[in-house]
């Protein structure tokens, strides 16, 4: 790359909060590849990246697979070099009861909301430590440690 500019790898930067950090690290004129399932909300990240100084590479991936998740990896290190901070912000929620929430809902909470982070986290290993550098952060919430009304499948996997 040669340009002195971080690589940064954010899951979850469609929207919300990793849409926020994506767009941070573009104001200080890193290369931001942005992993998320949603394609629309990906180019208006990566348009806002751009707008803030970065350069965005659109990765999209589904970070409840683990296979995926490292193959986007290698196209991050591959297209922008090799993955200085990797930012584990994607979740997703279902608003239910308890005893309302279906059985594939509550896992599909958990695997993208804690299993993402987990395969976010071993791709970016893999790739750091055999350099000896490299920053990973997760990205928690309140209600880790505190559950709230129609919210037990988040709050469960944000524990985890």
């Amino acid at each position: 790359m040669g340009t002195g500019r971080r690589v940064v790898v954010v899951t979850g930067a469609s929207g919300g909060i990793g849409r926020a950090s994506a767009v941070a690290f573009g104001r200080e004129g890193d290369a931001v590849a942005l992993l998320a399932r949603g394609e629309a909300g990906l180019a208006g990240a990566a348009a806002e990246v751009e707008a803030a100084g970065g350069k965005a590479l659109v990765v999209p991936v589904d970070v409840a697979d683990a296979e995926a998740v490292d193959a986007a990896a290698e196209r991050v290190e591959r297209e922008l070099g090799p993955i200085d901070v990797w930012v584990n912000v994607a979740f997703t929620s279902v608003f239910s009861r308890f005893d309302e929430i279906k059985p594939e809902e509550y896992k599909r909470v958990t695997e993208v909301s804690y299993l993402g982070f987990v395969y976010g986290t071993m791709s970016a290993l893999k790739r750091m430590r055999p350099r000896g550098r490299g920053t990973i952060v997760q990205v928690g919430s309140a209600l880790a440690y505190r559950g709230i009304p129609l919210q037990t499948a988040y709050c469960g996997a944000k524990h985890a």
